[in-house]
């Protein structure tokens, strides 16, 4: 296995947030350097913070949780677009229209490779969500840590899209990387029952092995 590109990003003091959501925390319950035989750590994470998966049960209240998600869904081919260019923030039904048939989308927008928390629109239309689901679209990546917009929160995208199914990662680090193909593997904690999860994304090239 070569060629690997991690998209997680770095869970410290950095990172970038939602308004509002705390910031991973790391407390020791035991340090060598205390006496102790080994270093234990214990963690404080919001599953929607950095790096994260959302599963239908996010909103869909008997949706499937994040542990049932099939690996058939979460690993595969995937195509990363980029929509970064201004004023286009938002991907249309005319764009998605090249789209149609992709079963997993990363889309790039820039949010975050400043190091900051910005306003931004919906990521796509809801026309355009709806005609990628109708072509069998099972997942949806993005820099962003809402597919939503940041200003107007109806949450129509998560309910369109984990209505359908369809998985979103949200709070991807894209900064640098090119538009194209690409196989993805994005592998989310099997915590039983829960909603999301925090999770380690990595592609690499088409083809590659």
């Amino acid at each position: 296995m070569t060629g690997w590109i991690d998209l997680t990003r770095r869970l410290d003091d950095r990172l970038v947030c939602w308004p509002g959501r705390r910031l991973p925390n790391v407390r020791w319950d035991k340090r060598i350097e205390d006496g102790h035989h080994c270093n234990v750590s214990v963690w404080s994470l919001e599953a929607h913070t950095g790096t994260h998966i959302d599963a239908p049960r996010h909103f869909v209240a008997e949706g499937q949780p994040i542990e049932q998600i099939s690996l058939e869904t979460l690993t595969g081919p995937c195509e990363l677009v980029e929509i970064s260019a201004e004023p286009v923030l938002t991907l249309t039904i005319d764009e998605a229209q090249s789209r149609v048939g992709v079963r997993r989308l990363l889309i790039r927008t820039g949010f975050g490779e400043d190091g900051s928390f910005s306003d931004h629109p919906a990521l796509l239309t809801p026309g355009a969500a709806a005609l990628l689901l109708g072509g069998g679209l099972a997942l949806i990546g993005t820099d962003r840590l809402s597919v939503d917009a940041s200003t107007v929160p109806d949450f129509t995208l998560h309910r369109l899209l984990l209505g359908s199914g369809c998985v979103i990662i949200e709070g991807l680090s894209l900064g640098g990387i090119a538009p194209g193909s690409y196989e993805l593997c994005a592998l989310p904690l099997p915590i039983a029952g829960a909603e999301a999860s925090p999770a380690r994304v990595l592609i690499r090239a088409a083809g590659v092995s």
